[in-house]
């Protein structure tokens, strides 16, 4: 009897740690898929953006300069895409902005590359290879179209001339994220995306990009804190140079981002460490293609903004709608 006893009590002791294993493993799960899931982003909440700085210029190089300054004195860099001219009239400054490790990016803003042939854009992207690696003395990475545009034609043709990433337009609201297709070597770089408004529609998180669609830089303040508060896990703030780093209301708004403690600024190599690339077939991978507007109509031309003291006045710029880079 006290044997049956004994073996019925060693049953009921081993149920029971099996049932206490079974109950812990089950938390762990739950909690490893939470944390996975980003169930309302818990896992995020105490952990800074991984944010990156992009500057685009197509005219003057001022701008340039004084986020050089600004960023040397932060031991920043960022990611830089200027147009052929500006790139071509400077070359011992984006020489210099490469060597100290800024990104060099090769663009073209002539037109989209949405249903460019083949032949046109290897023909574009080879050119603009040449130019950046001349220039810099470094392989061009990065490549931009205009709108931030690109296709499978693009795709193909990265991969054959060596191109690691190609800018597109947002699909994931403020969070920038890196698609990989599974069809090709080459990356997509999805950049930040923020609602401007139904008639505007979507557009980067860009001083040009508001400015462009009738805000002014308080309401660009004002957007940039919403993006910072949404937590991201990345993030990408791209400044037109020659108004966010010319004009001082402008320019204060990226001071103030710049001191985020919210944000992790980073160059581009190390913002790129700290991605979860996304891996998809290229068909599944989604594509952006919302322009809404092809014209500027601020409500202030960008000469009446006070310009920074350090920067030369820049009276006289003429501003038109073939500016659009960063709609």
């Amino acid at each position: 009897m006290a044997k049956i006893v004994r073996q019925s009590y060693q049953s009921t002791k081993v149920i029971c740690l099996v049932l206490i294993a079974a109950f812990m493993f089950t938390a762990v799960i739950l909690s490893m898929g939470n944390y996975s899931s980003g169930v309302g982003k818990n896992w995020q909440i105490n952990k800074k953006i991984n944010g990156l700085l992009m500057l685009i210029e197509f005219e003057r190089i001022e701008g340039i300069l004084q986020w050089e300054k600004e960023l040397d004195r932060r031991n920043l860099t960022a990611l830089v895409k200027v147009q052929d001219n500006v790139l071509e009239g400077n070359p011992e400054i984006f020489r210099r902005l490469a060597a100290k490790g800024y990104e060099i990016a090769g663009g073209y803003d002539e037109a989209p590359m949405w249903n460019m042939s083949y032949e046109q854009q290897y023909q574009l992207l080879k050119d603009s290879k040449k130019r950046v690696e001349t220039i810099t003395g470094q392989p061009m990475r990065v490549f931009g179209g205009r709108y931030f545009s690109y296709d499978e034609n693009t795709l193909k043709v990265a991969d054959a001339l060596g191109v690691e990433y190609i800018l597109g337009r947002g699909t994931r609201d403020v969070e920038a994220v890196i698609y990989q297709p599974r069809e090709y070597q080459v990356k997509v770089i999805s950049v930040t995306n923020v609602d401007v408004g139904s008639e505007m529609g979507r557009g980067s998180l860009c001083d040009y990009s508001l400015w462009a669609r009738g805000s002014g830089p308080d309401e660009f303040g004002v957007m940039v804190d919403e993006s910072i508060d949404k937590n991201p896990a990345n993030m990408i703030l791209v400044s037109h140079s020659y108004l966010g780093g010319t004009r001082i209301k402008w320019w204060r708004e990226y001071e103030k981002a710049l001191g985020s403690s919210k944000m992790n600024w980073r160059s581009f190599e190390d913002w790129l460490t700290e991605q979860s690339v996304i891996n998809l077939p290229n068909a599944e991978i989604p594509v952006n293609q919302e322009v809404k507007y092809t014209s500027p109509s601020p409500e202030m031309a960008m000469d009446e903004y006070e310009p920074i003291s350090e920067v030369e006045d820049l009276e006289g710029r003429i501003t038109t709608g073939d500016e659009l880079l960063c709609q």
